[in-house]
């Protein structure tokens, strides 16, 4: 063993052959195309509150899922108060916006429509805040 790292030749290189990389080619742009007509058609709510109303009010009442549900729905607000890529909508007072009140209005709206979602009760809740001054 006289042999030392620097004394071994390195493995020849093998390139692809072009089949090979003409089918890597076009697994990627198939894959690049099915992951733009998936954004371009993909839920406007994703997670919980792509959640059907009917579900929501079952599981309302349980801490744990009650939490989800006000933690989810203050993201929402937040983030609809923010706007959407730049739009500068009039904000809306959310400082009145309470755990409470998120339950409570998620309830009311979820018993009333059980085939609209939990997003759609939380944009309702949010269309109904006034404005901030």
């Amino acid at each position: 063993m006289t042999e030392t790292f620097h004394d071994q030749k390195l493995p020849a290189r093998r390139s692809l052959p072009l089949k090979a990389m003409a089918g890597c080619v076009t697994a990627a742009i198939g894959m690049s195309y099915a992951i733009g007509s998936y954004a371009a058609h993909a839920p406007r709510d994703v997670g919980i509150g792509a959640s059907s109303c009917a579900a929501t009010v079952e599981m309302l009442g349980d801490m744990h899922f009650d939490r989800i549900v006000t933690a989810w729905s203050s993201g929402f607000i937040s983030g609809s108060n923010a706007g959407i890529s730049g739009e500068r909508a009039r904000p809306r007072d959310i400082a009145t916006v309470s755990e409470a009140s998120i339950l409570r209005h998620v309830r009311t709206f979820c018993a009333a429509n059980p085939t609209e979602t939990l997003g759609s009760a939380v944009a309702t809740l949010f269309a109904t805040l006034p404005d901030d001054h």
